[in-house]
């Protein structure tokens, strides 16, 4: 089976720093592989380099097909979404004009529908101005848009970081719909709830990924606390 997303020695940074070396992964249809590591490892990075935000040598496919020198956008439009750790909204529009803007005005009404029932606070805010949301609310927000897209992968950053348990409670759930029909690379710093979700786990170090495996058994080695410990 070809994965969703196969890197093989990825090479990217900022101008004349390079932060991530030789960096080689894979994620599977319908897996959440936890992309992990202490802060400054190069885990948004790395996100930013997929999705063609950042230049990048080495190699990226999508599905089989090689995207390594394409464009955010159409990588977007290839089945590659990103949910990023502070998710922006545009000032002035509402939770439904989001999800408009995310579908391109095409299948509103069904978005609204399979939005709602991940998140049913969205049916509610629907008509409210995106900006006034609560931190949870737009992290919900960004998975909805996502998900009425139908993507091959969502690349999500700390989605639970800086929410109340509460929240974290109904993003879990959601982050499992996700795969039903995707494949999911997250970065979690939490290591409960990256174990809760994930069945993969690599770990980042200094731009360089040192670990890799079952999430569950590299928790229980107590691989994953020596390598994200302080």
């Amino acid at each position: 089976m070809i994965p969703v997303l196969s890197v093989s020695g990825l090479h990217a940074g900022y101008g004349s720093s390079t932060v991530l070396r030789d960096v080689s992964f894979e994620v599977s249809q319908g897996e959440v592989a936890c992309l992990m590591g202490r802060n400054g490892a190069g885990k948004t990075t790395l996100l930013k380099a997929l999705m063609g935000v950042l230049p990048k040598s080495g190699k990226v496919e999508l599905d089989g097909k090689d995207i390594t020198d394409w464009k955010g956008h159409r990588i977007n439009v290839a089945g590659m979404v990103w949910v990023p750790q502070e998710h922006s909204v545009f000032p002035g529009l509402t939770v439904r004009e989001h999800l408009f803007i995310a579908l391109g005005g095409r299948g509103v009404d069904a978005g609204l529908t399979a939005a709602a029932e991940l998140f049913p606070i969205l049916e509610e805010r629907v008509d409210q101005e995106a900006q006034s949301l609560s931190g949870g609310e737009r992290k919900m927000l960004g998975i909805a848009q996502a998900l009425v897209v139908h993507p091959k992968l969502v690349l999500m950053d700390e989605p639970t970081e800086g929410v109340a348990p509460i929240v974290v409670e109904q993003l879990l759930p959601a982050i499992r719909v996700l795969t039903q029909s995707a494949a999911v690379l997250l970065v979690e710093q939490n290591l409960d709830t990256a174990v809760a979700l994930g069945s993969r786990a690599y770990v980042l170090e200094h731009g360089t990924i040192v670990e890799s495996g079952g999430i569950r058994q590299l928790h229980e080695d107590g691989i994953l606390e020596r390598r994200l410990a302080l």
